[in-house]
């Protein structure tokens, strides 16, 4: 099988050759600043890959898949129907009520203030909808401080280090409802006994969020019968969109089903964004490296006058001419890239694979940076540094393409 001249003569001009030093460093430079851009869009791309699947995993594991609220009111008043069609859809696994309110909780004995999310939620059902670190032993607890003299409250870890309280303590939650009395409105309020804290994956839960049982919010709201919305988790959270449809057609146009991840769609557009942005700014490596092939092929056909002259007196079409120079600077782009992507993957791998960036988990709420590569992002790194490398060959390709070969032979 016979090579083009035009490939025979590309690879040619890039090995390294005795009294041309000069010109073979700065081809070994070319190589190695591409290699240097392919590794750092890989890596930049496995660590925004990481951070993504992250957050989505987190998302998809603390809480539940679908929301079923009401469109016609803004509180669901039939909630046993409800939960009744729910259990017959074949997509459902498991659901559960949820009354919320925004609410403000002091500790009972210092008077220390903090605003929080309360959920009137059934223990028993919940349980089976969302999981997260320590939610079935504080479910538990809820739900056995159903017997007893003073309801139960679960906190968010670090609610209830803003409260200063632990296990036992009582905590007055204050709700954004009244009371009339003849003399005054008085706001509604309850003491509750903190029976468990839980530390979710998520920050804004166990800063903000408060559980308690239905019964207890919907006394202390004055809302009985009542459910916020109706939360959903599926037998198969790969079929979101697809159960999301089908149970919005089931239960008809009185109902609103919402997904998690559309619930969750400004943090993934966010993430979405930041690494779009990252990749634009470490592709300026591989625009960088591409000004070295440019400068490389410049010298080269500085260096390489009297062969182009040969060669285009022997017939050599100016296409051809310019098709050396153009396989030159892919050959770099190529070797640069492969080197690159090989040594990003592995530096990636490696990173993640022995956690060697270690994080504080109670201020990152991860243990390492995490990088995950994908065949896709790969894909799109080998396609930018190919394309950047062939746009940087076509000046000085042209430029060779175009000298004349009288002028090119004259001092020869």
């Amino acid at each position: 099988m016979s090579v083009p001249y035009e490939l025979f003569l590309a690879v040619r001009y890039l090995r390294v050759h005795r009294g041309r030093t000069f010109l073979s460093t700065i081809t070994l430079i070319s190589v190695a600043g591409v290699t240097v851009g392919a590794a750092a869009l890989v890596i930049a791309l496995a660590l925004m890959t990481g951070l993504q699947d992250d957050v989505r995993n987190r998302v998809l594991g603390g809480a539940a898949h679908l929301t079923v609220v009401s469109a016609d009111a803004p509180a669901i008043t039939s909630v046993p129907p409800l939960l009744t069609a729910l259990s017959s859809a074949p997509e459902v696994a498991a659901s559960g009520p949820v009354l919320r309110s925004l609410a403000m909780a002091t500790h009972e004995a210092t008077g220390v203030p903090a605003f929080m999310e309360l959920m009137g939620i059934d223990p028993a059902r919940y349980r089976n909808v969302v999981s997260f670190n320590g939610s079935a032993a504080a479910f538990s607890a809820l739900e056995a401080s159903g017997s007893h003299e003073r309801q139960g409250i679960v906190l968010g870890q670090e609610l209830a280090n803003e409260l200063g309280v632990d296990e036992g303590d009582p905590v007055r939650v204050l709700v954004p409802k009244v009371t009339l009395s003849p003399f005054a409105p008085l706001p509604r309020s309850r003491v509750f006994e903190v029976v468990a804290a839980f530390r979710a994956d998520q920050y804004p839960e166990d800063a903000r969020r408060a559980y308690v049982t239905l019964d207890s919010a919907r006394t202390l709201l004055a809302a009985p019968g009542e459910a916020s919305w109706v939360e959903v988790k599926l037998k198969d959270p790969g079929s979101l969109q697809s159960a999301k449809a089908s149970l919005a057609k089931r239960l008809g146009r009185h109902w609103v089903v919402v997904d998690l991840l559309e619930q969750n769609q400004d943090l993934l557009r966010a993430l979405n964004t930041e690494k779009a942005i990252l990749f634009l700014a470490i592709a300026l490596i591989v625009v960088v490296a591409a000004l070295n092939i440019v400068s490389t092929l410049i010298l080269t056909v500085t260096d390489k006058i009297k062969d182009i002259g040969a060669l285009t007196a022997m017939g050599a079409r100016p296409r051809s001419i310019a098709g050396v120079f153009v396989l030159q600077g892919l050959v770099i782009g190529v070797v640069g890239g492969l080197v690159g992507l090989g040594l990003g993957s592995g530096i990636a791998w490696w990173l993640d694979r022995y956690k060697i960036i270690a994080l504080n988990p109670q201020v990152y709420y991860l243990t390492h940076v995490p990088f995950t590569l994908r065949p896709v992002d790969l894909a799109l790194v080998s396609g930018v540094v190919l394309a950047v490398s062939l746009l940087a060959t076509l000046y000085p390709a042209f430029k060779a393409a175009g000298l004349d070969p009288v002028e090119a032979l004259r001092y020869e």
